[in-house]
């Protein structure tokens, strides 16, 4: 279980397909001061979130992180979109005493969006998603959403879309800063409202 405060920021190394996928990500260090990403104190076998995706950490090797990958997370996220080069957010999971600063997220991810717009509003920034209407009733303003495992407050929601906005903490300190118009991102809906889901159809 994660938060979605991303404590670094991970570059994608190689991907290659022996058998299932493999993923090596480089962990950035980017000065954060939130940043509680010892590298050396990861243990083989923790989950690791990566950009909303939930990974078991396989190996580590000087400053780059190794996972599997299944075929079936790569066409149920935007890990087919990764290429190498391609930044990601990073976050340990959670330890009993851990301070929760966003909301619960499992890294288990729902659906995918698509950004159609991207605004600057004096040092912010307002983003646009659109998504599959199937998924829109699960968003309601002021909810939280995980976006590529952040933790994020929705503002508007219509049919088709939601908007958030973005500090510029926030913007600068994840792999917000590289998103432009058409980005493809992860979204794991507040698991919150799957129960509420689950009991109304009681």
């Amino acid at each position: 279980m994660f938060t979605g405060i991303v404590s670094n920021i991970g570059k994608v190394n190689k991907i290659s397909h022996p058998d299932d996928w493999e993923l090596l990500v480089d962990v950035i260090n980017d000065n954060n001061t939130n940043n509680n990403f010892n590298i050396n104190s990861l243990a083989i076998g923790s989950s690791i979130s990566c950009s909303g995706i939930c990974l078991t950490l396989k190996k580590v090797s000087n400053n780059t992180l190794f996972f599997d990958v299944s075929d079936e997370t790569r066409e149920k996220t935007n890990f087919s979109t990764w290429k190498v080069g391609s930044l990601i957010n990073l976050e340990k999971s959670l330890k009993v005493g851990d301070e929760l600063g966003g909301h619960f997220v499992y890294g288990h991810v729902d659906t995918t969006a698509v950004i159609s717009s991207i605004e600057k509003i004096n040092g912010s920034y307002k983003i646009t998603f659109n998504i599959n209407r199937d998924f829109s009733k699960y968003f309601a303003s002021k909810g939280s959403v995980s976006v590529d495992g952040v933790s994020l407050t929705v503002n508007d929601v219509d049919n088709d879309f939601f908007t958030v906005n973005i500090v510029p903490f926030t913007w600068s300190h994840t792999s917000f800063k590289n998103y432009k118009t058409g980005t493809i991102v992860n979204i794991e809906i507040d698991i919150l409202v799957r129960y509420l889901e689950s009991l109304n159809a009681i």
